[in-house]
């Protein structure tokens, strides 16, 4: 029960902070289009999503739970490349879910790694 209560508060705290998300689709769209106008080469395309949603991860665990976070941007992830299917002339793609799923996880293991080593010198 305990369980169901702390996914349902995370659930809610992720809807909650959905508007920050929202700013980083924003980004990775303006990312996207900047990197089109430059000529950058569309291989490099899936690093900027997992750049953005590394920040997204890094900015959001301080005020949620690492779990919280990585369901959220998991969340979004898919509804990105999802809402792609259904935009004419773009398409969804596996590498920059991959790419963003990537960012957020290493994010959140870093952050993890670096609270862990913070509490345990702070019990030395």
């Amino acid at each position: 029960m305990k369980t169901l209560k702390t996914l349902g508060q995370s659930l809610i705290i992720g809807f909650a902070v959905y508007p920050i998300i929202f700013l980083g689709v924003v980004a990775l769209i303006a990312l996207q289009v900047f990197a089109e106008q430059m000529h950058i080469s569309s291989d490099t395309i899936p690093l900027l999503y997992a750049l953005v949603f590394a920040v997204l991860t890094i900015a959001l665990v301080e005020l949620l739970n690492i779990a919280s976070v990585v369901l959220v941007l998991t969340a979004s992830a898919t509804l990105i490349e999802y809402a792609q299917i259904l935009i004419p002339g773009r398409s969804a793609s596996a590498v920059d879910f991959v790419a963003s799923l990537a960012g957020v996880i290493c994010a959140a293991v870093l952050v993890w790694l670096a609270h862990s080593f913070a509490a345990r010198n702070r019990r030395d």
